[in-house]
């Protein structure tokens, strides 16, 4: 019995690394080699408005916004490979993008299935998007950790991080005491309600809201606040605002918020989990109602569906911005015939448009 549990583990590790070499390593290996014309700096920083993160967006078309993005030619710009903190790291995955005065930061989810806690937030910066220096884990608690969600508010960085895993009860905000390596926990908006997954923050109106995924209804529950630092926040009177919807009910990154209009982003998870991301309005938001639909051009974002590549298979996460008239997003993907491989192959690219 022993010795077959063994060559099961030697069979799994075999399987795990060449998933890796054939979609991370070769493909990574001609990015890096092949020649063309000099490069340009991908990335500049913008100047973004506290509380709206996409900068001067204005409007937003999702048939324009899908087809307009694209991989960069350098992606995955992160791997399980480059991680040297936390152990053989399994994937890396849930990535959101924060502008600084000379580099860009890129928080996200560093899985180790070998440690407890199983998961972690780490960091990885660059100066023109094209180089990626991988920092080290910024946040570890006694809980998984995974899907950084950075914002910032009246000249303070928060971070709202999916805590606990499958079973948590949990919503829990983090504000940087020491940007962008230290996070103290500052409020709890939600506790022992019901199952928590990953969650979104936004001001709209004049207050705070919190939308908030369930697995176990495949639904979304709603909250709202007028302070954000602030334990218990007003769980709508509608909640669940929604059930039974496994295509759409676990966000996906960041909403996109302009003036007049709330584009919310989730996982679609009917038939297996992470397989696309959808775009929703939402069209009424207040504290006596929520009403949300689905937009013509969605899903926006979905596996390449190649033999082989890092982003082949599935993709379950977007975060954009939007700056000089060009989108620039954090994505991440997994190859496809994953179970072949160990499923454990998630990685980190960019996207971005040409001028719009």
């Amino acid at each position: 019995m022993l010795d077959r549990i063994k060559q099961s583990q030697a069979a799994i590790q075999v399987a795990w690394l060449t998933g890796k070499i054939l979609n991370h390593r070769i493909p990574g290996f001609v990015s890096r080699t092949a020649t063309g014309e000099p490069r340009t700096a991908l990335l500049s920083t913008p100047d973004s408005t506290p509380g709206t993160e996409q900068g001067s967006v204005s409007e937003f078309d999702t048939q324009q916004f899908r087809s307009s993005i694209h991989p960069t030619p350098n992606c995955p710009i992160l791997t399980s490979d480059d991680v040297t903190d936390f152990g053989a790291v399994d994937f890396v995955a849930d990535p959101f993008l924060f502008p600084g005065e000379d580099k860009w930061y890129l928080f996200f989810e560093i899985f180790n299935d070998d440690r407890d806690p199983d998961a972690v937030i780490g960091l990885a910066t660059s100066p023109d998007g094209y180089e990626w220096n991988y920092e080290g884990v910024v946040l570890q608690t006694e809980k998984h950790l995974s899907f950084p969600y950075l914002f910032e508010w009246d000249g303070e960085r928060y971070m709202l991080p999916e805590t606990g895993g499958e079973g948590d009860t949990m919503v829990e905000l983090y504000k940087a005491s020491d940007f962008p390596i230290a996070w103290n926990r500052c409020a709890i908006p939600v506790s022992g309600t019901h199952d928590t997954d990953d969650a979104v923050i936004f001001r709209w109106n004049g207050r705070w809201w919190l939308v908030v995924g369930d697995a176990t209804i495949s639904g979304v529950h709603l909250y709202y606040s007028e302070l954000i630092e602030r334990d218990g926040w007003h769980s709508h009177p509608d909640n669940p605002v929604v059930t039974n919807r496994s295509i759409a009910y676990r966000p996906a990154g960041r909403p996109v918020v302009t003036q007049d209009r709330i584009v919310i982003f989730y996982q679609d998870c009917a038939n297996r989990y992470g397989e696309h991301v959808r775009a929703y309005e939402i069209t009424r938001l207040d504290p006596t109602g929520f009403a949300d639909n689905e937009l013509d051009g969605s899903p926006v974002l979905e596996g390449e569906k190649t033999r082989i590549g890092w982003n082949s298979g599935r993709m379950h996460h977007i975060d954009p911005w939007y700056f000089d008239g060009q989108w620039l997003c954090a994505v991440d993907g997994n190859i496809q015939n994953s179970k072949l491989f160990t499923n454990n192959h998630w990685s980190i690219g960019i996207y971005t448009s040409d001028q719009l």
